[in-house]
């Protein structure tokens, strides 16, 4: 699927993960194209957004982005960006908004 796809609320996952890291973002964003639907993707993004969480030095290292990055505040943005998504696979589908690019 493509980004503009997206739900008003499914999109701003990817508005979000700009204020963590801008590598977080471009992740994020182009793994759209991984999934047939936003369900998926959302899905898929709360399971990639583990993995980091579960080691985020070496996220960060494999973006060499670890010595100008603060790793707690990076943790936490990464946390409430989860429960930005969790929260969006919870919500209907026809209430999280239309399409940004409609």
């Amino acid at each position: 699927m493509d980004t503009d796809d997206l739900t008003n609320m499914a999109y701003q996952t990817i508005t979000l993960a700009q204020d963590v890291s801008e590598f977080l973002r471009a992740e994020i964003g182009a793994s759209a194209s991984d999934f047939s639907s936003e369900d998926e993707f959302l899905r898929g993004t709360v399971e990639f957004l583990a993995e980091v969480l579960d080691d985020p030095e070496n996220y960060l290292d494999s973006w060499n982005a670890i010595e100008e990055t603060n790793i707690p505040c990076f943790a936490d943005g990464v946390r409430r960006l989860r429960v930005h998504v969790a929260k969006t696979l919870e919500t209907p589908q026809g209430q999280r908004g239309g399409r940004p690019f409609d």
